[in-house]
């Protein structure tokens, strides 16, 4: 009797203790966490609304402890003092997490675990909450107009999102999921050894990280709720409060600065044609030079002594130069590539190569054996390349595998109930072929279609090192990390390549540098000034290489709130002037920079180089000064239009020049008319219509005018998108006119002159445009929005007619939005 009375008392008490916590435990002046007693989130209360920003009957652990790829729960919870203590029964783990309630958000920092067993992951959510009109996907955010929800980790240990194998442009700490979106994080146990499969190798080797960051211990996480009006401010707050990482640049933080979109060219300057690359720069207005191929080897870094007679002292040399010119210098890299003459691999391979596969000879080969057995038929995996000969040569990996001090190279791997190695070269890559004995381990070397091999993420954090003392040492500004899905190889993911990020960072001696990278990662995020991405070479058509990407990183990128560029273009004897305007107009539209390689001889081969160089410089000056308006950007946006750019008193007047075919697809340009708006881009699932056209003319007494038209959308309840044009060739203009989209009708109280057109963009706003593209009228119309269902639509078109005098054509274009 007494013991059923103590847990009776017990089952009070902690009833109690968890009333009590979601009181002013899990809170801030913005908003409320509240857990039940099994430790399930059931509400995200926004205090200001009073609104639970949770989707509807959603209910998720806190904590879930992840072991031998079972989640396990929380079973109970109790608070003491600053701690939650959290029980799980099922997996007989214990944790300790520390909450501390901030101004600004809720921090969650993990500081005791434990386990009989290993636990391999802690996750953090995922929280699903139903802002979403919005997502930073990689920083982790959530937003509407009004409210924004965040959840983001403060140090490198804590991953935002949930482990990939394969590359992603973007993170998954926010991820649109039906119903709202899933803000996630967690914490990996990186002190075992592990065996991995990711879309560069498979049965790859994942070593134990060597420091703090291997144990789940100290991971943290904040979780915040504000108005969506400070949502940067409150970003930038977080960075300093927890001591992340805040780059500037001349004191301004580099995610508001413009300098982050800055242009740069991308020159092979050297102490003997620095002049030149300097004076192209400075014609043209740009205030950064980037060398996109100054090192003979990646991992340890040398640079070509033929065009840096002394070294990294060379390079000082240049960036001290460029530096009166008020220019600062960059260097290229694709992160953690280990080229095969580099010191990493010849003439003795270093042991921190990572490898996969790994097993062992089943007999003794000689200096000039020419096929190895292995013991292991479960390994094939690692070394069977059954497309090996099928791919371009260009994309090669390198087919070789490290027995001691030698790699060897082989063409195939066959098997006859043996996993045998044939074709073999024996000593490549400069080490040396001896004789090995039976039992002597052998592991695939993990590669690339680069031709590369890859460091395990301890050797990684000497290369990362490395390429910090050549910075130091040249005093170099700017750098981009391409090719940093290669983090992947090491078994660690994305880690591997926020651990490259950090160690370089924490070994300059001067940090606030402009970096940008080919992807973004979470915990990256606070170093990246940009992400710039699209390559020039894969077509001979200035305009159209990877011009669909180029626009879709746009809006991910501005979602989460990073600067903008529209990644390389080539500048050569081919490229014209109006290239030139068409693309700084688009990055004008987009407040977007470009990176240009171009040649320092460029004067020399492009008859139009003058003209060149000073439209980038106009474009580029006007564009960092936020002369251009909202209206004009948006004209700007579209990227089959080229508009000429003129002073217009203290702004700037777009004047049109013309619009362009890509030769892969066709544009909704009218060749009779003007432009087709920027705002009517269309998708795939949603592209613009054809023309629909109407000429209004009485035709019998009573019979209506209107133009009944039949219009297919792929997307259920979008909203519709249209606009109306007179073409510049009417005689004369035209008013009344009135669209009607099943029961809803709207009459537009412009009046038209040829050329004239009219912009709807889902919105009750209607925007009446001249032939030269400025704005004439501006009207909100209460009844102005229509939506259309999925499928076969009915739309009536007219204007106000002369009766039986045929009036002039005009054209109407229809696209969707969600």
């Amino acid at each position: 009797m007494i013991n059923r009375l103590l847990i009776v008392l017990n089952l009070f008490l902690i009833t109690a203790c968890v009333s009590l916590d979601n009181k002013d435990f899990l809170e801030n002046n913005q908003f409320k966490l509240s857990l039940d007693d099994k430790g399930k989130v059931y509400e995200l209360l926004n205090k200001k609304t009073g609104n639970n920003l949770l989707s509807p009957n959603y209910k998720v652990s806190l904590f879930t402890v992840q072991m031998n790829d079972t989640d396990y729960p929380i079973s109970s919870w109790q608070q003491k003092g600053d701690l939650l203590k959290l029980n799980f029964d099922e997996a007989d783990v214990k944790v300790d997490v520390k909450v501390m309630s901030q101004d600004t958000h809720l921090s969650f920092e993990i500081i005791k675990v434990q386990s009989p067993g290993v636990v391999d992951k802690i996750v953090l959510g995922p929280f699903k909450v139903v802002p979403s009109q919005k997502i930073g996907q990689t920083i982790g955010i959530a937003y509407n107009d009004t409210t924004a929800v965040g959840l983001m980790g403060l140090n490198l240990k804590s991953r935002g999102g949930f482990e990939v194998v394969r590359r992603q442009r973007f993170g998954n700490t926010a991820q649109k999921v039906e119903g709202g979106t899933s803000l996630t994080g967690y914490v990996r146990n990186r002190s075992v050894y592990r065996v991995v499969d990711d879309f560069i190798q498979r049965m790859g080797q994942a070593v134990p990280v060597n420091d703090g960051d291997a144990k789940i211990e100290g991971a943290k996480f904040a979780l915040y709720c504000v108005p969506t009006s400070t949502l940067k401010e409150v970003v930038e707050e977080i960075e300093i409060q927890e001591n992340l990482p805040h780059i500037k640049t001349n004191g301004v933080w580099n995610k508001v600065s413009n300098y982050s979109t800055s242009s740069k060219f991308i020159m092979s300057f050297n102490v003997n044609n620095i002049d030149s690359c300097l004076n192209i720069a400075k014609e043209a207005g740009i205030t950064c030079v980037y060398h996109g191929g100054i090192f003979t080897s990646w991992g340890n870094f040398n640079v070509n002594k033929k065009y840096f007679p002394k070294g990294y002292q060379s390079v000082r040399e240049c960036s001290d130069k460029a530096a009166k010119e008020g220019i600062s210098l960059g260097a290229h890299t694709l992160t953690n590539f280990i080229t095969t003459n580099d010191a990493f691999v010849t003439p003795k391979p270093n042991p921190g190569l990572v490898l996969a596969g790994i097993t062992k000879l089943q007999k003794s080969i000689s200096a000039g054996s020419n096929e190895i057995v292995l013991t292991d038929e479960a390994v094939r995996p690692a070394y069977y390349e059954p497309n090996l000969h099928k791919v371009n040569p260009r994309w090669r990996k390198h087919t070789a595998v490290r027995i001691g001090d030698e790699i060897i190279e082989y063409t195939s791997a066959t098997s006859n109930g043996k996993l045998i190695l044939i074709g073999c070269k024996r000593g490549a890559f400069g080490t040396t072929a001896v004789e090995h004995k039976e039992g002597a381990q052998v592991a695939r070397l993990v590669s690339h279609g680069y031709k590369v091999f890859f460091p395990n993420i301890n050797l990684q954090d000497q290369m990362a090192k490395n390429l910090a003392k050549f910075f130091n040492e040249a005093n170099l500004k700017r750098i981009s990390f391409d090719g940093c899905e290669g983090g992947q190889a090491t078994g660690h993911g994305s880690y591997a390549t926020d651990r490259f990020y950090k160690v370089f960072f924490d070994h300059l001696k001067d940090k606030n540098i402009v970096v940008n990278s080919s992807d973004v990662t979470h915990y990256g995020w606070h170093y990246l000034s940009n992400e710039s991405w699209g390559e020039p070479w894969e077509s001979k058509n200035f305009r159209e290489p990877h011009l669909d990407h180029r626009m879709r990183v746009q809006q991910k990128l501005k979602e989460d709130l990073l600067p903008r560029k529209m990644g390389q273009f080539m500048v050569d004897k081919r490229t014209t002037k109006r290239d030139i305007v068409w693309l700084m107009g688009l990055c004008a539209g987009y407040d977007a920079g470009v990176d240009f390689y171009i040649s320092p001889n460029f004067d020399k081969i492009n008859k139009e180089s003058s003209a060149i160089l000073s439209e980038i410089k106009i474009w580029e000056e006007a564009r960092l000064k936020g002369v251009f308006t909202e209206e004009q950007k948006e004209i700007l946006r579209d990227p089959y239009s080229v508009y000429d750019l003129e002073k217009d008193g203290e702004g700037v007047r777009l004047v049109f020049i013309e619009s362009w075919k890509p030769k892969a697809k066709k544009t909704n340009v009218n060749q009779n008319n003007t432009l087709s708006p920027a705002i009517l881009k269309g998708t795939k699932d949603a592209p613009v219509s054809n023309d629909y056209k109407h000429v209004n003319m009485l035709t019998e007494p009573g019979q209506p005018t209107a133009s009944i038209w039949k219009y297919v959308s792929n997307n259920s309840n979008p909203k519709l998108q249209f606009v109306i044009r007179l073409p510049k060739a009417s005689k004369q203009a035209v008013k009344g006119i009135y669209l009607k989209v099943a029961t809803q009708k709207v009459t537009i109280p412009f009046t038209l002159k040829p050329g004239d057109y009219i912009v709807n963009d889902g919105s009750k706003t209607y925007i009446h445009y001249s032939e030269d593209h400025k704005i004439k009228n501006k009207v909100l119309l209460n009844s102005g929005r229509f939506s259309v269902h999925k499928g076969e639509n009915t739309i009536e078109f007219d204007y106000k007619g002369n009766g039986r005098v045929e009036g002039p054509e005009m054209i109407v274009n229809f696209c969707t939005k969600k």
